[in-house]
């Protein structure tokens, strides 16, 4: 019986940029060779356990033995974490890069996809085009190509932002929940390194090399921005997929994303036995004596089912 998938793992590892650096890793990586590996990077407000609920929802049930979840956590973003030093330099994007394949050269993974939102999903499109030999390709949450304008400075000068992507009840213990285990003063690092980023949207067309999927909430403030990232990118190699009637596609939709997510790494020639969540209702049903049909959205449909022309090696995270 394979326990692989309920291997978990917090990591303390040591980087030439950000220093100790936190990483949450769900599945064992040491048998990552054999098993489709996720790099995350978190957005705003978030963490290295900021995937788990995603990750471990039953719509990813048959995905968990076959793959493993490297959660990467920005300095100091961590629950209750101290307050940063005053002499610790806060890494640029670049740097953060660089030390995401030290922790990966560290853990002795070779190959990811990488699996990010908000700012994250920017970082990972970033270090997929500067350092492509490692990146077997990427699904970005919200990702955003372009410089900060002012709107976007004053929205994200304090974290209540989350409040307007969260299309739901609750609103209020959301941030109340999220204020009482953040550091603010460390927040606002992350913040400001976001906000001082430059624009990348004229390099993704001719250097993001791997297989892209995008994937948006219609409702989503972000989305005229998500859009604009996809146009400035390779139209072979990246795909988007909005999502009606949801700011918040993780937690709002996260049987949508599994499905995009389990059909991109098909594409990719990774968990291929892996049935997605639709196929297992659809098997249900005929096992029931109900009909076996379901009405795809045409989103749905233009998902990448191609090969990647950087295929993992054979056998690789079947």
């Amino acid at each position: 019986m394979d326990t692989s998938s309920n291997v978990v793992e917090d990591l303390v590892v040591q980087t030439t940029n950000c220093g100790q650096v936190h990483v949450h890793v769900l599945g064992d990586h040491k048998h990552a060779s054999h098993h489709a590996v996720f790099l995350t990077v978190h957005d705003f407000g978030g963490n290295g356990r900021s995937f788990d609920n995603f990750v471990t929802h039953p719509c990813l049930s048959e995905a968990r033995p076959r793959s493993v979840w490297i959660n990467f956590e920005l300095p100091g973003q961590g629950p209750n974490s101290p307050d940063i030093p005053l002499s610790y330099k806060y890494p640029s994007l670049q740097e953060i890069c660089d030390d995401l394949v030290e922790v990966l050269d560290q853990l002795k993974v070779q190959y990811v996809i990488g699996f990010g939102e908000g700012a994250g999903a920017n970082i990972l499109a970033r270090f997929a085009m500067a350092h492509p030999t490692r990146v077997l390709g990427l699904i970005l949450i919200h990702p955003t190509a372009t410089a900060a304008g002012l709107s976007e400075w004053v929205k994200h000068k304090l974290p209540a932002h989350k409040i307007g992507q969260q299309n739901r009840d609750g609103g209020s213990e959301y941030l109340s929940d999220l204020l009482s285990k953040i550091n603010i003063k460390n927040l606002q690092q992350y913040t400001d390194l976001f906000l001082s980023r430059n624009d990348i949207s004229g390099q993704l067309k001719d250097h993001l090399t791997c297989d892209t999927l995008i994937i948006c909430g219609r409702e989503s403030p972000l989305e005229q921005s998500v859009v604009s990232m996809y146009t400035h990118m390779n139209p072979q190699k990246s795909s988007i997929l909005i999502i009606d009637n949801v700011a918040d596609v993780l937690y709002d939709s996260p049987e949508q994303v599994a499905r995009a997510l389990l059909l991109f790494c098909k594409g990719l020639g990774l968990l291929t036995s892996v049935s997605t969540p639709a196929d297992r209702a659809r098997i249900s049903q005929v096992s029931q004596g109900g009909p076996a049909r379901r009405r795809i959205s045409m989103q749905e449909a233009d998902l990448p089912r191609r090969q990647s022309t950087s295929s993992p090696p054979s056998g690789y995270g079947k």
